[in-house]
């Protein structure tokens, strides 16, 4: 469904009832596990990585490997997902949801299993530095020293490349735009490039700026997994950012740049606090000129990309989403030939 059709925001019967039984199922989780010794942002992880317990199905036949990034006073882990042992067609660097907060490589592991299995890439799952922490631009720090890695492991690892797709969910779509927003903002000649390039992103329910006031913030707001109080505080915990990295924390504020973002995929959930910005910005980006598809996911809540092994509904869309980035990326590649 594209995003031209709004439900009745009143109608809660329009709800996946596999997702509404996985949020009450969350809801238990969360009142049956007290830990007055944790701070929010260790409740949060917590309760993060048992949901992700609660719902862990693995597909079989799907190689994981670790690696490890070096950079500058740290180290940032990878896992790669790979669907047997033949080489893939390309790679996709995915960036986990969670507020830049919560979330981790073992709470993405059934979606980052299905990505590989829906597009045939290696799918690399990043491990950023989280908030409160590490406020922003660390996370997106690490991100770009792992575009660097791939560049500079290039006939050592067999998903490096020189070209790569990029995305994420919820925080990690928000990331992935930083991203790929600050690479358009100071491009490099090929030849010379220090980092991989990017040439296409798949963004599930972005978060675009803080303290919105859309309709479906409004109609959302409690209820349905990702509350108006908690995406505050993650905003707030995110922490500011100074010069050309201030305009990348706030996506839809980076005009000049827009218009150099490759072809980009937006899939919004249609009971998501989030949905109303994400489609704005989407519509904002093909104003702009760029090849854009948009995405609302029926019956979805935030979130159900990661909880796809209990929603035969939430599978299908974000199959859906990536058979969209491909056919998007070929009407590209079409039309470049073309010209």
């Amino acid at each position: 469904m594209t995003a031209s059709t709004s439900p009745d925001l009143s109608d809660l019967s329009a709800l996946d009832p596999a997702l509404a039984r996985t949020l009450q199922r969350f809801a238990r989780l969360d009142a049956d596990t007290p830990t007055p010794q944790l701070d929010y942002a260790g409740r949060r992880r917590l309760l993060s990585t048992l949901q992700a317990q609660l719902l862990r199905s693995p597909l079989p036949g799907m190689v994981r490997t670790d690696h490890f990034v070096p950079a500058q006073g740290r180290e940032i882990t990878v896992r790669s997902y790979q669907k047997g042992s033949a080489p893939s067609p390309q790679t996709l660097v995915w960036l986990h949801g969670g507020g830049w907060m919560v979330g981790d490589l073992n709470t993405h592991d059934d979606l980052c299993e299905h990505l590989a299995q829906f597009t045939g890439h290696t799918v690399l799952s990043v491990h950023y530095r989280r908030t409160p922490e590490n406020p922003f631009p660390a996370p997106l720090d690490d991100v770009t020293a792992v575009l660097q890695w791939l560049h500079r492991m290039q006939g050592v690892l067999p998903f490096a490349r020189d070209s790569v797709l990029l995305g994420g969910d919820s925080a990690g779509a928000h990331l992935a735009l930083a991203c790929a927003l600050r690479h358009a903002a100071a491009p490099q000649p090929a030849d010379t490039a220090l980092s991989a390039q990017l040439h296409g992103l798949l963004l599930f329910y972005p978060p675009i700026a803080p303290e919105q006031d859309h309709p479906s913030m409004q109609a959302f707001s409690e209820g349905f997994g990702l509350t108006r109080s908690a995406m505050a505080r993650y905003w707030q915990e995110l922490g500011g950012a100074e010069g050309a990295d201030a305009c990348c924390r706030l996506p839809a504020s980076c005009t000049d740049t827009l218009p150099r973002l490759p072809p980009t995929v937006v899939c919004t959930a249609s009971h998501d606090i989030l949905r109303d910005e994400g489609e704005a910005f989407a519509r904002q980006l093909q104003a702009a000129g760029v090849r854009t598809r948009l995405l609302r996911a029926p019956g979805m809540v935030h979130g159900f990309a990661r909880m796809l092994t209990a929603s035969p509904q939430a599978r299908q869309q974000v199959e859906q989403a990536c058979h969209a980035l491909a056919a998007l990326l070929q009407g590209a590649t079409a039309d470049s030939a073309a010209a």
